[in-house]
């Protein structure tokens, strides 16, 4: 008896942990690609590389799973529309950190737990209770004080740009289990990427944008670029559809705090006591909300 109670509780901590590695691994990729892109990688670039290892490595996934490249033609176009929703939030969240301070540009778009929870809610995937809005709010407020947030002159475009890419996520987020419900998740993860992958490989070739760095440091940024952002995305997708869109939404609140912790240890970021207190926030209240969450 002992030993199936273990069990249960090792299987409920195991998908959170996974996203939370995920959210660990997407925030190293923020830091790698601060120090790619201020050693001139270009965006086109940079967002080709990685979204075609995220396919890459799905490729294998699936090659070694044995899980065949079919499924319903109505569900395999729903991947389409999957991956141009990351084709969108991608492009939305640079043009948001060039026209506003990126901290700014970045807590805006942390908005997307609040909207999937509500979003989510009006579908009828569940009720939006008053202690998960609280939940949601006081791990905005963490994001605020971690971000570190200042008053600064607002930008109207980069604003609208940044919602719009929390728009985007949230959209990918919800609408993952409904276009392709049938698909194996690598599958469906795998066409969404491609298609995001061909999108940015179309538009760099047409811009003439393609080029590898020649520095060591222009080069180890876009590396790790490129790879932490694979194994996140990868991971937060496949894990996606058996935690939910709110509660894996929730825990991707840590992947700022992972951002300001891992710029602190690697690059000499400035970390301030008050970033403390929010990253403890947010850490609190993702650990609270999932000890609320009756096991599955």
């Amino acid at each position: 008896m002992t030993a199936v109670v273990r069990s249960s509780t090792a299987s409920r901590w195991l998908v959170p942990l996974g996203l939370f590695a995920a959210a660990i691994s997407l925030g190293a990729g923020h830091v790698c690609a601060r120090v790619a892109f201020r050693h001139g990688v270009g965006i086109l670039t940079a967002a080709t590389l990685r979204a075609g290892a995220a396919v890459v490595i799905l490729f294998v996934l699936l090659a070694a799973r044995r899980i065949p490249f079919r499924g319903p033609p109505r569900e395999l176009r729903g991947t389409i529309v999957l991956g141009l929703c990351v084709v969108v939030q991608t492009l939305l969240i640079q043009f948001a950190v060039k026209r506003l301070p990126v901290t700014l540009a970045i807590l805006v778009f942390y908005t997307y737990p609040l909207l999937t929870a509500a979003a989510t809610s009006l579908l009828g995937d569940h009720r939006l209770t008053p202690g998960r809005v609280i939940t949601l709010l006081l791990a905005f407020g963490g994001l605020t004080l971690v971000l570190g947030v200042e008053a600064a002159t607002i930008d109207l475009a980069g604003l609208a740009a940044a919602f719009g890419a929390s728009v985007a996520f949230t959209s990918a987020l919800i609408l993952t289990p409904r276009l392709a419900p049938s698909l194996a998740a690598p599958l469906r993860t795998f066409l969404m990427l491609a298609t995001a992958a061909s999108a940015f490989a179309i538009a760099t070739v047409a811009a003439d944008a393609f080029a590898l760095p020649e520095a060591p440091e222009a080069l180890a940024g876009l590396a790790g670029l490129v790879l932490f952002y694979a194994c996140g995305f990868v991971a937060l997708f496949l894990l996606l559809p058996r935690l939910g869109a709110v509660q894996s939404a929730l825990i991707l609140n840590l992947e700022p705090v992972a951002v300001a912790v891992i710029a602190w240890l690697t690059i000499g970021e400035t970390l301030s006591l008050v970033q403390c207190a929010g990253a403890g926030i947010v850490v609190a209240t993702v650990l609270v909300d999932r000890l609320r969450t009756p096991a599955s």
